[in-house]
């Protein structure tokens, strides 16, 4: 008889527990568009995007915010947002309390190129084109000289079949090279591609070139400046030389002034 009970009563909890969820349900379904949150993630203070871009973003603003929870489909704001080509990964949700989340996850830009018509676009660090901005400019490395490859479209990347024998796939792996090493990502601030379609490198300190050369044995040469900075110029005089190079193999060659 009490075993009777037990189960009589688990089951009308259980009941009672589903009638209850459905009650919610339907009321929260029914609920109209609280509020909209945009956070925006990236790696700076400052960015491409600000609430205002994203919110321009969705078509007709005010009418999301009167319908009803069950009318909004978040895929669908997420297919719309995906499209900026500022935006890297988006994601949205309901809450239920009627407000909508909008998470954006930022490109992270690491170098501009100019070409030779003076040009410009981003690359962000997973090789993806980023248009240039009138609201911010990021402090990232800079490659021009006579660069003639262009952007075909944004929302594409260096590794789509477009750019296959382009500039662009050489300068985004000499960027990330360059950008793995702590003293040459501080050091480096320009690459121009010369006239012989070689490299040089621009410092940020002293007053010198550093000719790099073909992307042949790229890491040896960037291991081998790193050791070099840290041996001869760490303390000493940044000026001294006119030239560092590095196109001999294993061996690094100086112009002095």
């Amino acid at each position: 008889m009490i075993r009777i009970i037990k189960i009589s009563l688990f089951t009308l909890t259980a009941i009672a527990l589903l009638v209850l969820t459905g009650f919610i349900f339907i009321k929260y379904q029914d609920n109209k568009v609280a509020n909209i949150e945009v956070k925006i993630y990236r790696n700076t203070l400052d960015g491409f995007l600000e609430r205002d871009i994203i919110m321009a973003t969705i078509n007709d603003i005010d009418s999301i915010k009167n319908l009803a929870v069950n009318d909004i489909n978040p895929s669908i704001i997420e297919r719309r947002l995906v499209n900026n080509p500022y935006i890297e990964e988006v994601d949205s949700y309901l809450t239920l309390d009627g407000k909508l989340l909008i998470n954006i996850k930022e490109k992270n830009p690491i170098i501009r190129i100019f070409n030779k018509d003076g040009e410009s676009i981003y690359l962000d660090n997973n090789g993806h084109f980023i248009p240039t901005s009138k609201h911010y400019t990021p402090r990232v490395l800079i490659a021009n000289g006579y660069i003639v490859d262009k952007v075909v479209g944004f929302n594409t990347n260096i590794h789509d079949t477009n750019y296959t024998n382009t500039i662009f796939k050489e300068l985004f792996f000499l960027t990330k090279l360059i950008n793995e090493n702590k003293l040459l990502a501080s050091q480096i601030n320009q690459i121009y591609y010369n006239s012989k379609g070689e490299y040089d490198l621009i410092p940020e300190l002293g007053d010198h070139i550093i000719k790099f050369g073909k992307l042949d044995n790229a890491i040896s040469k960037l291991n081998n400046l790193d050791a070099f900075y840290r041996k001869n110029m760490i303390s000493s005089d940044w000026n001294k030389y006119n030239v560092i190079n590095l196109t001999y193999k294993d061996q690094i060659v100086c112009t002095k002034k």
